[in-house]
């Protein structure tokens, strides 16, 4: 206990590093224009309000010159002006107030912001301009260059934006957005209140303060910085108090490992007498036919979700989105860290021990769950003090709350055990359950609740606003969705019969404590490789990237889209185990098998998934998500194309790890990433976001190919059909997607209903006909054909679509003349593995 009250001591120490902010005496203000966030903006900084020019200290015309001779006799001397310009500002007013003629057109183009160049000023180093979201409707200004000096213009044209006017014994600022009902983004952004404020101080002669001590930024201050630490450091204790009573229990009752099971009738009729129990290929392609049609059904819902109407009617910010998107992005480097592979180490220890010592895979879960559980304080502890104090300070302010938020999903951090333990078991249709209501349907259910609650409170907040209001609502919504996901889980596990406390009991020794770890590290290098490269992504494009923020929601909503191969990873999450399971116990024709199957089956569903996005997405994007995704459309073309060659990438991963080679993933890995960084380095500043498309395909390409060979070396032997996993998925993808894109073409009319429906018959009704096409070009053989029957009878409540797919094939293949033309025929000797290996595995 002392250790643990000196770490506490230490971490409250370390939390208590900030310091208040001395107040300094009330800034008198003349404000001319509407109530709403300029005003709004000075409100907050304490600014008193004066009703005559001549007894301010600042001037500020928001979009209104009322009385231009009575401002600029108020205005001589030190007191400075900020005109904010809108429709109604004359020339001739403008310059009676400046002293200088201001030549005023207007347009209503979008224009991302940027730095004027060879520019300085203490507005451009306190605010990250080229993140500020597009302006519309502006004043197209013009003076002359001794009177104006550009501190931000526009990226497309460098028309002016933002300027500095020095007189003799003041500093005024000119505005060119139109504000009031004009440019509600910009209004919204974190930095736009700042901006005012800093200006308005700046006209007056005074010095403003940083951004993280502006009372309007949303940031945490010194009264959340208590609340957050405080409960940090109770969680902290907790944590360790609870772990240590946990471990006494369980080396006092080391016989609880010896009932794994709790109820034994529910596990003989739900799984010791099922397929599941039968070593094959047929269980991970039935939990893989039960996530996808799981996916065809809700993928219709989760993309019109994410593309109508989370954007559009719950959260109508890009910017938000775009922050979220690269937090989520940016922490996935983090946990995967964190993490150190014990939940891979988990699903695979558990699967290989199944055989013979299912007890001793238990161990491993346990290791996660305490693993997680005090990890998890501690990252916590780690991230909220820096999102609280070291971010407010630096150009990532904004993503603050975000972080704060999005640090409290590992809290307990081991909300995703479940899903761990049915993969390791191989009842993949649990998994799938699972896996699927968290990714799909928990954020359909949690999102309109919490984000649509959270938009309203930001609306009547000040200082957050709807974007760092909805941003926050985000997170906690996806805390919801983790916890919602859990309570589930618990109840399927018990309903299989299996005994659910004995998960966060700590029975394990030290020796399986090290090999989690041995294993682990190298499978949490490979992940975080990945996810250093998707951080250094956010790192070099938050200086190079033009409008990132929007750039960034553009970006999300196109890979939205992407998401639908994830489908496809759940195959290969699956075959993980089940080759384990093979080659731990000497079993090579039957992994090599998988390891044929894995290519098919990725070749067969990347083509149609491929077929019917690139068919209708774009259709989609133009009529569903408004104008503010116009990019996303074209954004989403090669994005579809990179997803469908992800899978021999992902079958190179997990034969790695199955074959307990994860170092080679973790190189593999990083080569990749190395690749992508250097090219996007190179490029991103000429191509903007087209360097990463450019990167993500040439380092994609070159890792499937290396993968396939080294793992055929350093693994075991590996067999690609060309036939079966490229040729048939080839042409029946281009039959589909004429099919498809004639189709769309005949009903979509631009508008948001015609769109859904595009979007409807592409991934629903037309699956039969891609299968009957992959059939009909001889992509199936009987054996195989057989195998696909057997694995549909697996997929629980999604059986009626998994027959369908099949019955789809089978007359595709009546029908075809190249059907068994090109078999894939290592089958026999695999399956005469799989039959003695199911003979071997002990009684639970």
């Amino acid at each position: 206990m002392r250790r643990w009250s000196a770490t506490l001591l230490l971490v409250l120490l370390l939390l208590a590093a900030a310091s208040p902010v001395a107040a300094e005496p009330p800034l008198r203000v003349y404000y001319a224009g509407p109530t709403g966030a300029v005003r709004s903006a000075l409100e907050l900084a304490g600014a008193e309000f004066v009703s005559r020019p001549a007894d301010a200290d600042a001037v500020v015309l928001n979009g209104t010159v009322p009385d231009p001779k009575s401002i600029a006799a108020g205005v001589r001397g030190h007191t400075g002006v900020v005109l904010l310009l809108g429709p109604e500002v004359r020339e001739a007013d403008a310059e009676v107030v400046l002293g200088f003629p201001l030549r005023l057109g207007s347009s209503d183009q979008a224009l991302s912001l940027i730095p004027a160049p060879q520019a300085s000023d203490p507005l451009l180093a306190g605010i990250v301009w080229n993140g500020a979201p597009q302006i519309r409707e502006r004043a197209l200004c013009a003076a002359s260059t001794w009177a104006l000096n550009p501190l931000v213009v526009g990226y497309e044209d460098h028309s002016l934006v933002l300027a500095r006017h020095e007189a003799a014994e003041r500093t005024d600022f000119v505005f060119c957005g139109f504000l009031a009902e004009n440019n509600p983004q910009l209004q919204d952004w974190a930095y736009f209140k700042y901006f005012v404020y800093q200006a308005t101080w700046r006209a007056a002669g005074r010095r403003p303060l940083a951004f993280a001590d502006y009372a309007g930024a949303p940031v945490p201050h010194q009264r959340e910085r208590t609340v957050l630490y405080s409960g940090l450091a109770a969680m902290l204790l907790l944590s360790g108090l609870a772990f240590v009573l946990v471990r006494r229990y369980s080396l006092a009752h080391p016989e609880a490992l010896d009932s794994l099971v709790a109820n034994r009738r529910d596990y003989e009729t739900r799984e010791a007498g099922t397929d599941w129990e039968e070593v094959g290929f047929h269980r991970p392609l039935g939990g893989f036919l039960l996530a996808l049609m799981l996916g065809l059904i809700s993928f219709i819902p989760l993309i019109v979700y994410q593309n109508l109407i989370l954007p559009v009617y719950i959260l109508p910010s890009a910017q938000a989105l775009g922050i979220w998107g690269r937090v989520v992005q940016f922490f996935t480097l983090i946990w995967n860290l964190f993490d150190v592979g014990t939940s891979t180490a988990f699903v695979k220890y558990l699967s290989e021990y199944r055989v013979r010592d299912p007890r001793r895979g238990i161990l491993y879960g346990q290791v996660y769950v305490w693993w997680q559980a005090l990890s998890g304080a501690v990252q916590v502890a780690l991230f909220v003090w820096i999102g609280s104090t070291v971010l407010p300070r630096n150009a990532y302010a904004l993503y603050s709350w975000s972080v704060i938020v999005h640090t409290f999903i590992q809290i307990p951090g081991f909300l995703e055990l479940y899903r761990y333990a049915f993969t390791g078991w191989q009842r993949f249709d649990y998994a799938q359950v699972l896996d699927t209501g968290f990714y799909v349907l928990a954020p359909i259910v949690t999102q309109p609740v919490v984000v649509t609650l959270a938009v309203m409170l930001g609306r009547n907040n000040p200082v957050l606003g709807t974007t760092t209001s909805g941003l926050i609502g985000l997170g906690l919504a996806a805390y919801a969705a983790q916890a919602l996901n859990f309570l589930v889980g618990i109840w399927l596990y018990r309903r299989l019969g299996h005994r659910s406390g004995l998960l966060f009991m700590a029975h394990f020794d030290w020796a399986t404590v090290k090999s989690s770890f041995r294993f682990g590290v190298f499978e949490m290098l490979g992940s975080v490789a990945w996810s250093l490269g998707q951080a250094v992504e956010i790192l070099i494009t938050q200086g190079r990237l033009v409008n990132y923020a929007e750039v960034w929601g553009n970006w999300g909503i196109a890979q939205n889209f992407i998401f639908a191969y994830q489908v496809v990873a759940t195959l290969y999450n699956n075959l993980m185990p089940s080759i384990s399971e093979a080659i731990s116990q000497a079993r090579k024709k039957l992994s090599q098998y998988y390891a044929a199957m894995a290519y098919k089956w990725g070749g067969l569903i990347s083509a149609f998934i491929g077929s019917v996005l690139l068919a209708v997405a774009d259709r989609f994007i133009i009529g569903a998500s408004g104008p503010e995704f116009v990019r996303a459309a074209a954004y989403a073309g090669p994005l579809i194309v990179w997803g469908a060659v992800q899978y021999p990438s992902w079958v190179g991963d997990n034969v790695q790890l199955a074959a307990n080679r994860p170092h080679l993933k973790s190189i593999l890995v990083a080569g990749e990433q190395m690749v992508r960084i250097i090219l996007a380095l190179l490029l991103l500043q000429r191509f903007q976001i087209s360097a990463l498309i450019i990167a993500y395909f040439i380092g994609l390409l070159a890792k499937d190919v290396v993968a396939y060979f080294v793992d055929g070396q350093q693994c075991f032997p590996q067999r690609f059909y060309f036939w079966q996993s490229l040729g048939a998925p080839l042409l029946a993808g281009l039959a589909h997607y004429a099919v498809l894109r004639w189709l769309g073409g005949m009903i979509w009319q631009r508008d948001p209903i015609t769109s859904v429906l595009i979007f409807l018959i592409g991934i629903l009704p037309s699956f039969p006909l891609y299968a009957f096409f992959y059939s009909l070009f001889g992509g199936w053989d009987d054996d195989t054909l057989a195998e696909l029957k057997r694995a549909a009878e697996l997929s629980g409540l999604m059986k009626p679509l998994a027959r369908l797919f099949w019955r789809a094939s089978a007359l595709g293949a009546r029908l075809s003349p190249l059907h068994g033309r090109f078999p894939i025929d290592i089958r026999a000797e695999a399956m005469a593995e799989a039959e003695l290996l199911t003979r071997e595995r002990v009684r639970l």
